[in-house]
């Protein structure tokens, strides 16, 4: 751990001299030079995410590690009041004795993360700062104070405890009414239609309905677990949105075969548009929201006169309306022609097993599907929205931040 290396590493930037560790006795005694390295170098041979810190609390130098675990969020974990607090304390010590100062830090923008700092004050010569953080008529030997800080993400071993609580609160509520079911079946199985075969066909009907429900509740859950697990590590793959949407509609085929429905893959206006994703989670997210739109369609076909239920899958650039982040982006929507849903219940559409009522009787879902949906888009830095309207059909919008693009070479004669 990085804490136990500080007072070797602080002497190191002292400028104490290096043992060479040599199988010849003359050599295994003698002493070389430190070698000129600057503290970014130093920062940069360890294995952890670490920072340093000059007396005004800027951050001298941030690790590769730092910057490769934390990107865009070194500076809330800097500025968090819990590590300004334990800064007081650590900077305030005169105790070399002292352990070092530890904090832990629970961020909510731009995603959940818990971390854990630990500090450690020490002087080294001004010449190891980098240059803009010393002080005013600084020597090459004058000492400056600096806090060395480690840095462990937490946030995968807090999720995980938590998933494991929430799984069983919420796997229990949700497979109590088909376990009910498919214990009262097997009673009556085993007493009064024991010897009634048309009895036996139908119950075994139902229980084999309300097994497949258990099971794909329980592949939902998990499925959940492993996309909330991830949701803190930006994807660093390059999906390109036009054969992101052949992949979605050539897989979506055989879900639309055989029903009153068809599925249109508008052709993406742009080409060359690419997002920065995980296209096996993507193309889930996109499925998940054909086969919401199909599931509750088709409940409601009667009502719609018989016509066929229509599903677009379109790509489009976000409208200048506020609405959207101001950074380059392309909008994923997948509209239909189904009922609707009231305005009352969009809000709350993305909680876990929420369902709407008039539509949960009719419609066998897990109610998860839009959960995970939006754990997937959080998790690429994007924003997820449906719009409906009663009778109008619905359009979910998925907002995905868009690659910049390679500027083209030139050629110089």
């Amino acid at each position: 751990m990085l804490v136990s290396m500080l007072p070797t590493f602080m002497r190191a930037l002292a400028g104490g001299g290096v043992v060479e560790a040599a199988s010849v006795p003359a050599r295994r005694a003698s002493r070389v030079e430190p070698a000129s390295m600057t503290l970014e170098q130093l920062m940069g041979c360890l294995p952890a995410a670490a920072l340093a810190l000059n007396e005004t609390r800027q951050p001298c130098v941030v690790s590769p590690e730092a910057h490769r675990q934390f990107r865009d969020s070194v500076g809330s974990i800097i500025r968090h009041p819990a590590f300004q607090n334990r800064l007081d304390h650590v900077l305030a010590d005169t105790d070399e004795s002292s352990p070092p100062g530890e904090a832990v830090l629970t961020l909510d923008i731009p995603q959940y993360r818990v971390v854990r700092a630990w500090m450690r004050k020490a002087v080294v010569p001004s010449a190891l700062v980098p240059e803009g953080y010393r002080k005013p008529g600084f020597s090459p030997t004058t000492p400056t104070t600096l806090v060395f800080v480690a840095l462990h993400d937490e946030t995968e071993a807090v999720i995980a405890e938590r998933q494991h609580t929430d799984f069983v609160a919420f796997a229990s509520h949700e497979l109590r009414t088909p376990l009910a079911a498919l214990l009262g079946f097997i009673e009556t199985l085993q007493g009064p239609a024991a010897d009634d075969p048309a009895a036996q066909k139908e119950f075994l009907d139902i229980m084999a309905v309300q097994a497949r429900r258990m099971q794909r509740l329980l592949d939902s859950l998990l499925y959940l677990s492993r996309v909330q697990m991830q949701e803190h590590l930006r994807p660093t793959d390059t999906v390109a949105v036009a054969a992101l949407l052949e992949h979605v509609r050539a897989e979506a085929a055989g879900l639309m075969a055989g029903k009153a429905a068809r599925l249109d893959v508008l052709p993406v206006a742009e080409s060359g548009l690419s997002v920065a994703g995980d296209e096996v989670q993507l193309q889930q997210v996109l499925m998940n929201l054909i086969e919401n739109a199909l599931k509750y369609g088709l409940a409601d076909r009667g009502r719609r006169h018989a016509q066929p239920l229509c599903i677009t899958l379109s790509c489009e650039q976000p409208p200048p309306d506020g609405c959207w982040p101001g950074e380059p982006g392309v909008l994923l929507n997948v509209t239909d022609t189904g009922p609707g849903i009231p305005a009352r219940h969009l809000s709350r559409l993305t909680e876990r097993f929420y369902r709407v009522a008039r539509t949960a009787a009719s419609v066998q879902g897990s109610g998860l599907g839009l959960a995970i949906v939006q754990h997937v888009v959080t998790r690429h830095g994007g924003r997820f929205v449906v719009e409906s309207s009663v009778g109008q059909g619905t359009t979910c919008r998925i907002w995905l931040p868009l690659v910049p693009r390679a500027l083209p070479a030139v050629i110089k004669a």
